[in-house]
């Protein structure tokens, strides 16, 4: 049974936030990914707002690692913000923290997208 999440978009001038509430497993990384792309349709970086999503399985975590991989490839900047402190837990233990633009808040991501697009790394 797929636990429940949410996604709303929102269309900033210079960036996309996705903000994501809930739990994030196998039963609905699919909706996760579609919120990926939608996020992206606008060719604009992008920025995933993780404060309220409280648990991620491996397949979120694939998820996550496949849109990263998209982005190296020349796609538009992608950034996770604003970690729940139990996710981030799993990105340190995974090692993932180490390969994402990870921010400590929206506002953090929004700044590196637009400015620099480097990679910022904060716990």
């Amino acid at each position: 049974m797929a636990t429940s999440v949410t996604f709303t978009v929102d269309e900033l001038p210079d960036c996309t936030v996705v903000h994501a509430a809930g739990d994030i497993d196998a039963g609905n990384r699919d909706e996760l990914a579609e919120a990926i792309t939608r996020g992206r349709r606008r060719g604009r970086p992008l920025i995933l707002d993780f404060s309220a999503v409280t648990f991620l399985d491996s397949s979120g975590l694939h998820v996550l690692l496949n849109a990263h991989a998209r982005a190296a490839r020349g796609e538009r900047d992608f950034h996770l913000a604003a970690l729940h402190p139990r996710v981030a837990r799993l990105f340190r233990i995974t090692g993932v923290l180490r390969l994402l633009q990870v921010h400590a808040s929206v506002e953090q991501a929004r700044t590196a997208a637009v400015t620099s697009g480097q990679h910022m790394v904060e716990s």
